[in-house]
């Protein structure tokens, strides 16, 4: 009676719960998830991780090795060869320039020079005739006591010009200015130029502002009281009067007059020995060594 009232009411015997390593036993439909640290992940490559590989360039570490210094100094003298052919083309091509510019400034330099020695040539021939009208006129007026009004007006009017200076020198101040003067190899041309338009030119200059300062301060005065305008044309320095008269004419107003003009005969000299002689015979040098250097014509 006791061992049948250890038997269940429903004939089974009663379950007992599954323990935790019966359950973990069992096999399951999902395959097993295996630890991230596991040699199998290492091992195997991901698909996006065989993309990026694909994607990268394949080194060859055969291919670096570090340089040595004939490496180096290949390099440097590359580059050193390099920079000195650069600088030689750059050097040939101012060079060319300077030379073109040279030749370009020489001939206009030639063009001024010969103006300029037109001008000194037709001065010095005019010099001449006027120192012979000086002359002239002091005899009539020292010398030569029945000498007429008509007389003398028609020797003075003529020597009583007053010079002016128009020479040319556009191409010798624009090469000056802008430091072309330094394409002239020829120290000698050079030094030429120099005398010609910084000294003599100057020189002459001043002594043209002198002539014309006297003209106008003593020469002039003289006119206005004892020339009539009706009688002369200042322009052409002519009588258009054939019966001109010198007012209050006497010895004194003779006199007086012949110093004048002795003053102005001595600037007129001064002109032709120290200013245009001088000026035409540095033009004829310099167009000289023009040619020589330049092969002009």
């Amino acid at each position: 009676m006791e061992e049948n009232q250890n038997i269940p009411e429903n004939g089974s015997e009663k379950k007992q719960p599954e323990s935790k390593e019966t359950s973990s036993s069992i096999p399951s439909d999902k395959p097993p998830v295996l630890p991230e640290d596991s040699s199998e992940s290492e091992q195997t490559p991901s698909t996006s991780d065989l993309q990026i590989e694909t994607m990268e360039p394949h080194h060859h570490p055969h291919l670096h090795h570090s340089k040595r210094w004939k490496d180096y100094f290949f390099e440097f003298l590359m580059l050193f060869l390099a920079v000195t052919a650069g600088f030689f083309v750059e050097n040939q091509r101012e060079h060319y320039i300077e030379n073109k510019r040279a030749a370009q400034f020489s001939k206009n330099l030639l063009a001024d020079l010969r103006l300029d020695s037109l001008f000194f040539e037709n001065r010095k021939t005019d010099l001449q005739y006027k120192q012979k009208g000086h002359d002239s006129l002091l005899y009539l007026l020292t010398a030569k006591t029945n000498a007429t009004d008509k007389e003398i007006l028609e020797t003075l009017l003529p020597i009583t010009f007053a010079y002016d200076l128009p020479v040319t020198t556009t191409t010798y101040n624009q090469m000056k200015a802008s430091g072309s003067l330094r394409y002239i190899k020829n120290a000698e041309l050079t030094a030429s130029l120099q005398n010609y338009y910084d000294v003599l030119l100057p020189r002459c200059n001043k002594l043209t502002e002198a002539s014309l300062d006297y003209f106008s301060q003593i020469i002039n005065p003289f006119y206005l009281k004892h020339i009539r305008i009706q009688d002369y044309d200042a322009f052409n320095d002519s009588l258009v009067n054939k019966n001109p008269e010198i007012i209050n004419r006497n010895s004194q107003t003779a006199q007086e007059l012949a110093n004048i003009m002795g003053g102005f005969r001595s600037l007129l000299k001064i002109q032709a020995i120290t200013m245009n002689d001088p000026a035409l015979d540095k033009i004829k040098e310099t167009i000289v060594l023009l040619k020589i250097e330049y092969n002009l014509r």
